[in-house]
């Protein structure tokens, strides 16, 4: 039996507002455009988001899809600062090459004022499960040292990655991510690497 490849309302409705934002503009696109394009209903939309903030704060967790693909391809004997290294490069190419970076900046200042859940900080998203796992095997296996235990350095470094994004957007992309995100995370990276 085939496997269904019919999309839930809930993929939908997020295809769908993220289309919308970009062609028109988030100000610009109203829940009842995002009903009507997306072809479910009201129950539907407030079933699975608050509001229209909640369809933009989740294309942070679009990407948590593709950094399962970077843990799947990744070798599993690369020494852990390696690992975190590439993990690094890997998120800021993601993130710079997204179809949604013109997202950003909103995204980012909506998180800011929010009262609500602070999506981009949700300890559970696949992308802090992956800083823990590696953190962790890392400290455990002496390839990383730290006075600081894993929780905490996986907490250091996605602060690293949060505000070297978050600069890029106030400075509207005026620069590589990838590049900038490499030549400043790197040397820290680096630095918990233990002496051979």
């Amino acid at each position: 039996m085939k496997p269904s490849t019919k999309k839930s309302a809930k993929t939908k409705i997020q295809e769908t507002a993220w289309e919308l934002f970009l062609a028109q503009g988030y100000e610009e696109t109203t829940i009842s455009q995002i009903i009507e394009r997306s072809g479910t209903s009201r129950s539907a939309f407030y079933h699975h988001f608050r509001g229209k903030d909640e369809l933009l704060f989740s294309v942070a967790y679009t990407y948590d899809l593709r950094y399962q693909d970077w843990v799947d391809a990744c070798p599993k004997d690369l020494h852990a600062v390696d690992k975190l290294i590439s993990f690094n490069d890997y998120i800021f190419k993601a993130l710079e090459d997204s179809p949604y970076r013109s997202l950003y900046s909103l995204l980012y200042g909506l998180q800011v004022s929010t009262t609500g859940t602070r999506h981009i900080l949700n300890p559970d998203r696949q992308y802090y499960q992956i800083l823990r796992s590696i953190t962790k095997e890392g400290i455990e296996k002496g390839e990383i040292i730290s006075p600081h235990s894993y929780t905490e350095l996986s907490n250091m470094i996605s602060s690293f990655q949060i505000g070297t994004t978050y600069s890029w957007c106030l400075q509207r992309g005026q620069h590589s991510l990838f590049q900038y995100g490499k030549e400043l995370l790197t040397p820290f990276l680096e630095s918990l690497r233990a002496p051979r």
